[in-house]
């Protein structure tokens, strides 16, 4: 068994390397599928283990089964034998009684004829001196008691002789009933003796039978352990491969996010220089922001703030809208910045190049990200007022290398 597991590792290493991939960029596509295909087989060799497991169980429970069958076979061979020898007891006990009671017939039919002999004799003699042997005996009598006597005597022997010649045929019937019972009972006795020797015979021949089929199915289960072994032993091989494939899936993975994150950012940089390429020609052009409104409420350069009532010095100029109004980059560029910002509120900051830059401040709603690309004309935010505002508007600023300038001048050239 060990080698044969050798042997499977083995192979399955040779699968193994045989699948690993040669290019980085097919890898995890290659590993998958390698995956997906092991994945297949394993549950399939888990099908094929539970199959051959459930051969095996359904194996042994016919082998137990028919051993439960041969013991109860091998009880009726022991009761069997136990009825014969019993019977065979009962059979020799009867022809002893029978050979016995033959013997004593004999000797009743013996007797019975020696005393019909003297009984005959008697009588011959009786018969021949007729009354007067009788008178003879009673006329000797020497008293009328005697007299008596002698005839109770008279009558007593001629009762006993009768009565000893009945008692003595009574015996020998007594004795030929017994005989012919006894000998009515064996053949009965005979024929239960053929039948349970016939019967033992029958449950020898279905015990060798079962032993045979009891040696099959041992065959045939040790076959089933075997099948069952293999298919496990195939189950393991598999998830030790699937292990080592899942494995080095994760290793092509990572080793393919690191190269994506490479090339990202690759693309950025090279997108990023292309970009500046491009800024770097801008020549300062603006497109008005707010479209639906040309009024400006405020314009660049001192004023009174609304806020502080101080003079300040307004970096841009301020735009009054509905809340809500699109809010439009007013040249190519990218976002600097998409948040809050301090007295700004929610403010938008889009680097043109060439050193310019533009800001919108004051909305209620950035629709761009940092670090978008956006284009001129493009929705970038909504007019609000958020931050430090007295009202919905947009405050507007040019930047030329970070310092606020005038914007008028620069829309419409």
């Amino acid at each position: 068994m060990k080698i044969k597991r050798v042997i499977a590792v083995f192979m399955l290493l040779v699968v193994f390397v045989t699948f690993m991939p040669t290019t980085e960029i097919d890898a995890s596509a290659e590993i998958r599928n390698q995956l997906n295909r092991l994945r297949q087989e394993r549950d399939q060799a888990r099908t094929q283990v539970r199959d051959a497991e459930n051969l095996l169980t359904g194996m042994r429970a016919e082998i137990e089964a028919l051993l439960e069958v041969m013991r109860e076979y091998s009880q009726r061979m022991m009761d069997a034998h136990a009825d014969l020898e019993e019977i065979e007891l009962t059979l020799l006990e009867t022809e002893l009684r029978i050979a016995y009671a033959e013997i004593e017939l004999e000797r009743a039919s013996a007797d019975r004829d020696t005393h019909e002999e003297l009984f005959r004799t008697r009588l011959r003699a009786m018969h021949e001196q007729g009354p007067v042997g009788y008178l003879e005996v009673l006329f000797q009598a020497t008293s009328f008691t005697d007299f008596l006597v002698r005839l109770e005597h008279v009558r007593d022997v001629a009762e006993f002789d009768q009565n000893v010649l009945e008692s003595m045929v009574v015996a020998e019937e007594r004795v030929a009933n017994t005989v012919a019972e006894l000998n009515s009972l064996k053949p009965s006795l005979v024929r239960l003796q053929n039948d349970k020797q016939l019967a033992i015979i029958a449950l020898d021949e279905a015990i060798q039978a079962n032993e045979t089929m009891l040696l099959a199915m041992e065959a045939d289960e040790e076959q089933a352990a075997l099948l069952y072994e293999m298919e496990r032993e195939s189950e393991r091989a598999i998830l030790e491969l699937l292990g080592a494939v899942e494995v080095q899936l994760r290793a092509a993975e990572a080793e393919e996010a690191r190269a994506r994150r490479e090339a990202e950012i690759r693309r950025q940089q090279e997108e990023a220089n292309a970009r500046l390429a491009a800024l770097n020609n801008f020549d300062g052009r603006f497109q008005w922001p707010v479209p639906a409104r040309s009024f400006v409420s405020s314009y660049f350069g001192q004023r009174r703030s609304p806020i502080t009532g101080r003079q300040e010095h307004h970096t841009g100029i301020d735009i009054p809208a509905p809340a809500g109004s699109q809010i439009l980059a007013a040249a190519d560029g990218y976002v600097r910045l998409s948040g809050w910002n301090g007295g700004f509120g929610n403010t938008v900051i889009i680097d043109h190049g060439n050193g310019y830059s533009t800001l919108y401040a004051h909305n209620s709603r950035n629709r761009v990200r940092t670090g978008d690309r956006v284009s001129r004309g493009q929705h970038i935010a909504d007019v609000g007022t958020t931050g430090a505002s007295t009202g919905n508007h947009l405050h507007f600023e040019i930047r030329r290398n970070g310092t606020p300038v005038n914007p008028l001048p620069y829309f419409g050239r």
